[in-house]
């Protein structure tokens, strides 16, 4: 049921619910329109520190796709790292993707983002990318396994969780960063359960029912994005990502369920035009649902800014707080 509202070379690879539900207000008001971009990712694979091979060891595989794998390793067994690299038979294609995506973040320093430290690029090997070790592991996996085992968390770490995440992104675009993949995918979790956005290097191939391709030979995350980025395709900026965390955000209501199952892929951007949203999860406040259906909202600039999105779920997890 819908809610309705209204060293390597980059160069090598060239049912629904009454209409009478509609609403187009927002409680947070307008938010400004703001720009950004990510950079070149051959500059900035040139800023990250490269070691030799042998120096990063992976121990213990996390996950595995087709062709790229996450590992759990050290780095010359001096520290535990997050290490993303590809099979040996991995086409130039497929490492020119994990080399761009996961330069996105290079450079980037806050407790909410999770980017790489150093790489390891020299041939003959495929490319390893090292991060800080997330302890908890994905996000996405995370909750996913605490709903499977019938372990649900609280409201309240739920609503911190989507705190960490806004801070995490209101920092990327303060620096002129679109993410374009927000999702608990994308997602990692440290040791003090803090949540951290991590780029979506590999993604694709790790979570492919995530991703999809309409008839343009290229997937993406179109159950995440925006309306107007299904409308136009390549359109991202800030408000798109708003759009995608209040996906996220009921993505951690739901414990990681997929969203718009029930919507056939090719008919999701008219289900949207019409001004169908995501149903309000069991269980899931009306004030955190709040805060979803106001990024949804089809008019951009009336999507909540991040300055209202910190200060409304700083509030509600302080009031969460009132009740234990």
């Amino acid at each position: 049921m819908g809610l309705y509202l209204g060293s390597y070379s980059f160069q090598a690879y060239s049912m629904s619910t009454p209409k009478s539900s509609r609403g187009n207000g927002s409680i947070f008001g307008g938010a400004s329109t703001a720009g950004g971009s990510s950079g070149d990712p051959k500059e900035k694979m040139r800023r990250i520190p490269n070691v030799q091979p042998g120096t990063l060891l992976s121990e213990h595989l996390i996950k595995e796709g087709t062709y790229g794998r996450i590992y759990g390793g050290k780095l010359a067994d001096a520290c535990d790292v997050l290490i993303k690299t590809v099979v040996d038979g991995a086409s130039l294609t497929q490492v020119a993707c994990l080399l761009q995506d996961s330069s996105m973040l290079i450079g980037v320093g806050h407790q909410n983002i999770l980017a790489p430290m150093l790489a390891n690029t020299e041939l003959p090997g495929p490319p390893e990318i090292a991060y800080p070790y997330p302890c908890k592991g994905n996000l996405k996996i995370f909750l996913q396994k605490s709903r499977e085992m019938n372990t649900p968390l609280s409201t309240r770490q739920l609503v911190e969780f989507g705190l960490h995440v806004t801070k995490g992104l209101a920092h990327l675009h303060s620096v002129g960063i679109i993410h374009k993949d927000i999702a608990t995918r994308n997602c990692y979790l440290d040791i003090d359960s803090y949540v951290k956005i991590c780029d979506n290097a590999l993604s694709r191939d790790l979570f492919p029912d995530d991703y999809h391709c309409l008839c343009d030979n290229e997937n993406r995350p179109l159950k995440w994005m925006a309306l107007e980025s299904l409308q136009q395709k390549s359109f991202y900026n800030t408000q798109t990502d708003v759009w995608s965390l209040g996906v996220l955000f009921w993505e951690l209501a739901t414990l990681a369920l997929t969203p718009f199952e029930e919507v056939d892929i090719f008919e999701l951007t008219p289900y949207l035009s019409d001004g169908f949203r995501l149903s309000q999860p069991i269980n899931c406040p009306d004030e955190f649902f709040t805060v979803m259906s106001c990024c949804w909202l089809v008019d951009p600039k009336q999507r909540p800014s991040f300055p209202q999105l910190i200060a409304y779920l700083q509030d509600f997890y302080e009031d969460l707080g009132m009740y234990i």
